[in-house]
């Protein structure tokens, strides 16, 4: 990539990565459904200015029944899990289960996409990340880094990314519409949908003080994490492709770890970057940027036929999240 592209690339991790922070402030003053209500309204403004500027256009109404769907797997239901699980939990181990996404995805599309048989290389990766995802659930820790309803919040979050990112490339990929587009779309989707479903359960009411934390916290959130990230990410792809633009998971754990420790005082014990470290490493294994570790049969050299891959590899050219955190 050039220059300009690892900046874009290192500004999304950090944009994802802070995000968790972000919502953890945010929950000071507002409500799970509040809050992913504000983000995506903040959201869905910034990118659809982004579009009209470009002179781009919403995607047609024969699409929109499966926006819609992907909008309440890719948003409304992890957006508000994710603030609920940061209720019960730490800002890190949110950010460090979000890195599981690509996994799981993986797995759901395997099943769900014919184009996606499982190998050796993906089955590896996904045993070893669901290892490293336990580790950092930590379920013989009962102090520090929450509760287990918590942390199991944040996983029920990342499972519900991963169905959308399936559903998207099964359902709407095949139309060839632009990802600005479908972007801006399942956000305004996802916005009206969250503020039906919070008007009508727990009403407008805020719990908490309005303070400038909490305000400021919700406006860097949504324009900024969930608005001007999915432009950088929509640039990336276009100049790098999906794959390269898809390694941005493996810096967003990292991010939120340290923003975590450093700016909200949060507790981190072993088992978090362990952990983490273990699924960004089978992520990589699973996609293809790490070798398997190859098995001689006889003592001669391996044929060329035997050591060329395959066409495309092993690698999973995998829809890159329209929401990742």
């Amino acid at each position: 990539m050039s220059s300009v592209n690892w900046a874009r690339f290192g500004l999304l991790a950090a944009l994802w990565g802070c995000s968790f922070a972000f919502i953890k402030v945010s929950l000071d003053a507002f409500e799970p459904l509040q809050l992913a209500f504000g983000r995506l309204l903040v959201g869905a403004l910034v990118v659809s200015a982004i579009l009209a500027v470009t002179k781009g256009a919403f995607p047609g109404r024969a699409v929109w029944g499966h926006i819609v769907v992907a909008s309440v797997f890719g948003n409304v239901v992890p957006f508000t899990l994710f603030a609920v699980g940061e209720q019960h939990t730490t800002a890190s181990v949110a950010g460090v289960v979000q890195g599981a996404t690509p996994l799981v995805t993986l797995g759901l599309a395997a099943l769900a996409i014919r184009a996606e048989k499982p190998t050796a290389r993906k089955v590896t990766g996904l045993v070893i990340g669901f290892v490293g995802l336990i580790v950092v659930v930590g379920p013989w820790r009962t102090h520090g880094l929450g509760s287990i309803g918590g942390q199991l919040a944040c996983v029920g979050a990342a499972v519900s990314y991963a169905v959308s990112f399936v559903y998207l490339r099964r359902f709407v990929a095949p139309h060839k519409i632009p990802a600005l587009a479908v972007t801006a779309a399942q956000l305004t989707s996802a916005m009206v949908i969250t503020g039906l479903i919070t008007t009508f359960t727990i009403g407008w009411d805020l719990p908490g003080e309005l303070t400038a934390g909490p305000l400021l916290s919700l406006l860097v959130l949504g324009g900024a994490s969930t608005g001007i990230a999915f432009v950088l990410m929509n640039r990336l792809i276009a100049d790098a492709g999906p794959t390269t633009a898809s390694g941005v998971n493996y810096l967003v754990p990292v991010f939120s770890v340290i923003v975590g420790a450093s700016v909200l005082g949060e507790s981190v014990t072993w088992n978090v970057p362990v952990g983490g470290a273990v699924v960004i490493t089978a992520l990589a294994l699973a996609e293809g940027r790490l070798p398997l570790p190859s098995r001689r049969t006889t003592a001669t050299a391996p044929s060329a036929a035997a050591t060329t891959p395959p066409a495309g590899g092993d690698r999973t050219q995998q829809t890159v999240p329209q929401e990742a955190c």
